[in-house]
């Protein structure tokens, strides 16, 4: 399943703060949920400001080093989860400049072993003493998906207690965060940013994928940035993506076949 851009600003605006920064990076980053979760601080490396405003900014990179597992019920950090996981991402200006501001307002910035992302649970609801009913009067009860989804951004950010000294759990973030924001983006967005219904997390690693098949990027490179251990992976994977008639290839093939009109080699005269 792949989103298209229009699709994960859509998903990205529908998002609470400070949790739609995570969801930018899954899309446009294509990291894992358990390599969000080890991110520190540190791990983001953002350029120097160019001194010429009409110079092409640098992107910053992300650095993949660990991820966050649950033992007995605790997060720990652990390894990734292969020797290529470990790995160095080029990211956007967009994403760089997300990540600026981002870090700019996080309150543990000048520690790069803080979580880049902090753990986050919901406030109990306030009673509204409304009461949703059905044609025939029965009482709806609305699930707590539909209940948040019903809110906007901002206002289910406020339903948001942070804990800025521990990683974010997913499983946590994903029923509180995550799937309310697929539905509220839906109720907000505009045709060509409906989401699937269905749309998991992980969709937005191969959404990446899809991003930077399409922008032209070769699969090492695209092997690289996703952290599969071997090339063959990303093809496997991705093979459909890559698939065209190859038709332009064949076309510049055939021209080198082609005899010249005007030969650029001057033959040489043989002396007697």
């Amino acid at each position: 399943m792949f989103l298209t851009a229009a699709q994960v600003s859509a998903l990205v605006d529908a998002t609470s703060c400070p949790c739609a920064v995570l969801v930018h990076l899954a899309a446009w980053c294509g990291v894992r949920a358990a390599e969000l979760a080890g991110l520190q601080v540190g791990d983001v490396e953002l350029p120097d400001a160019p001194i010429n405003p009409n110079a092409a900014a640098k992107p910053g990179v992300l650095h993949i080093e660990r991820t966050v597992i649950t033992i007995d019920g605790a997060l720990v950090y652990g390894s990734p989860k292969t020797k290529g996981s470990r790995r160095r991402v080029p990211m956007t200006a967009g994403t760089t400049a997300m990540l600026r501001d981002y870090l700019a307002d996080h309150p543990r910035r000048d520690d790069p072993s803080a979580p880049l992302f902090c753990s986050v649970t919901l406030k109990a609801a306030k009673p509204t003493g409304r009461r949703s009913v059905d044609a025939d009067g029965n009482r709806i009860a609305p699930t707590a998906v539909d209940a948040l989804a019903g809110l906007s951004a901002d206002e289910a950010a406020d339903r948001l207690v942070l804990d800025w000294s521990q990683p974010y759990r997913h499983q946590t973030f994903y029923k509180a965060v995550f799937r309310p924001a697929v539905a509220r983006a839906n109720r907000l967005g505009g045709e060509d940013q409906v989401l699937p219904p269905a749309l998991k997390f992980h969709a937005l690693r191969h959404t990446y994928a899809s991003l930077c098949v399409a922008a032209g990027i070769p699969p090492l490179q695209l092997s690289r940035f996703m952290g599969h251990a071997k090339v063959t992976t990303t093809l496997a994977v991705y093979t459909h993506l890559f698939d065209d008639d190859h038709a332009e290839t064949m076309a510049a093939l055939e021209a080198m076949s082609r005899p010249v009109d005007a030969p650029n080699v001057v033959p040489m005269r043989r002396q007697s």
